[in-house]
């Protein structure tokens, strides 16, 4: 007799290439979802998945406002900087992020993970009030903006708005303008070094900002409560493997060098799973911006609203 059997949904990425197999008499399969934001979108609106990667700042915002349907894990398999998503056209006057102050700013979704990083950001790094500023996304949104946030809905995508002069910067994260070859670009980084900036920012702050963790709807959770065990094993094992196999390092030049000094940079795990003191600071700086911006009026406690696995018990 076979056990049971659980889809997780999530991103592409080359640390969850491994993750499909049995874990603990459980059968897991991966669905990798070329869009996860659009996974976002659906496990909100429909509850659509048993288990997924889900957006962080989503999951404490819905946690604070007492919604505990779903239950997440510490496994954040999704990370990254931020100071190089702010974009202007080529020939834009706007040369430092502190110029962005009382700016239109177009962005996908004003409650999306990246978008609350970037605020946080524009506030304690660079001394911008993020309400001076005016934020153009998309009609349709996760979450209804926070009271008092300066929101605009627009029919068109960011970069469309920043092409035609609507706005003075996106967050740009999936860009047509990248598909370009270099010279024919139109658009740029605020920052002449982004890559510069962020390690700085790492080194003096110490968070590598955590996009997405693992959830399993509570449903899911009383069928097989031995599901997250085996999620966080089958995560592990899968990100072993991919750091035993230096996957992607061997793809581009200089690929070896550069991940030799970047495990150097992150003391040997880039990707750190569990409620390490590390992954705690990230996430209390994560919840800090929520309240802050209006989405929860307190700030979690981060205790409560994880699960965590015997496997990541000593982490």
């Amino acid at each position: 007799m076979s056990g049971p059997a659980f889809t997780v949904h999530g991103g592409i990425y080359e640390h969850v290439v491994n993750l499909a197999g049995i874990e603990n008499g459980i059968e897991l399969k991966y669905q990798p979802e070329p869009n996860v934001n659009a996974l976002f979108a659906a496990m909100i609106a429909k509850r659509a998945f048993e288990v997924c990667e889900f957006s962080l700042a989503n999951y404490l915002t819905l946690r604070g406002s007492g919604n505990d349907w779903l239950t997440a894990i510490p496994i954040f398999p999704n990370r990254a900087f931020r100071h190089a998503t702010l974009m202007v056209k080529r020939e834009s006057p706007i040369t430092r992020i502190g110029q962005l102050a009382g700016k239109r700013i177009g962005v996908e979704d004003y409650s999306m993970t990246a978008a609350v990083w970037v605020r946080g950001l524009l506030q304690d790094e660079y001394g911008v009030d993020p309400a001076s500023i005016t934020w153009i996304s998309g009609k349709s949104q996760r979450f209804a903006p926070p009271a008092g946030a300066k929101v605009e809905a627009s029919d068109s995508d960011y970069e469309t708005l920043l092409m035609e002069g609507s706005v003075d910067a996106i967050v740009g994260l999936t860009l047509r303008d990248a598909k370009l070859p270099p010279r024919a670009r139109t658009l740029r980084s605020i920052l002449s070094d982004p890559e510069a900036a962020e390690l700085a920012y790492y080194e003096r702050t110490g968070i590598y900002p955590i996009n997405h963790c693992v959830c399993i709807r509570n449903d899911a959770l009383k069928q097989c409560p031995e599901l997250p065990e085996a999620i966080a094993r089958a995560y592990l094992r899968s990100k072993d493997l991919a750091y035993q196999q230096r996957l992607g390092s061997t793809l581009i030049p200089w690929g070896k060098s550069y991940w030799s000094r970047m495990f150097e940079v992150f003391d040997g795990d880039p990707l750190p799973n569990g409620l390490t003191p590390g992954n705690r600071h990230v996430v209390k700086t994560l919840g800090r911006y929520l309240c802050e911006q209006g989405f929860i009026e307190q700030e979690p406690d981060i205790d409560s609203i994880f699960l965590v696995p015997q496997c990541l018990a000593g982490a």
